[in-house]
């Protein structure tokens, strides 16, 4: 998992912090990021919330766009394992 942000160094390391997050954050400050998932809106200096479910190979599996924070991380992993489950299984 990596998260991503176009808010300055220091906002996103306070973020960071102060949810104790457990992976990498991402500083997209010069919107490259953004611009290549198609949610960078730098004249109004901020991206589209938004959540890219991606497998090891690079292939996207699924988009969520314009979500509530509260109850979206049971949902990212509720996909993950539906998508997951019967690869682990199986191998």
């Amino acid at each position: 998992m990596i998260g991503a942000s176009v808010d300055p160094i220091a906002a996103n390391a306070e973020f960071a912090r102060d949810y104790e997050l457990r992976f990498p954050l991402l500083c997209d400050t010069d919107y490259t990021v953004s611009a290549a998932f198609g949610v960078a809106r730098p004249m109004v200096g901020v991206a589209k919330r938004s959540t890219f479910l991606i497998d090891a190979d690079g292939t996207l599996r699924k988009v969520w766009r314009g979500f509530h924070a509260k109850g979206h991380a049971a949902q990212v992993l509720a996909a993950a394992r539906e998508i997951w489950a019967p690869v682990s299984k199986a191998g």
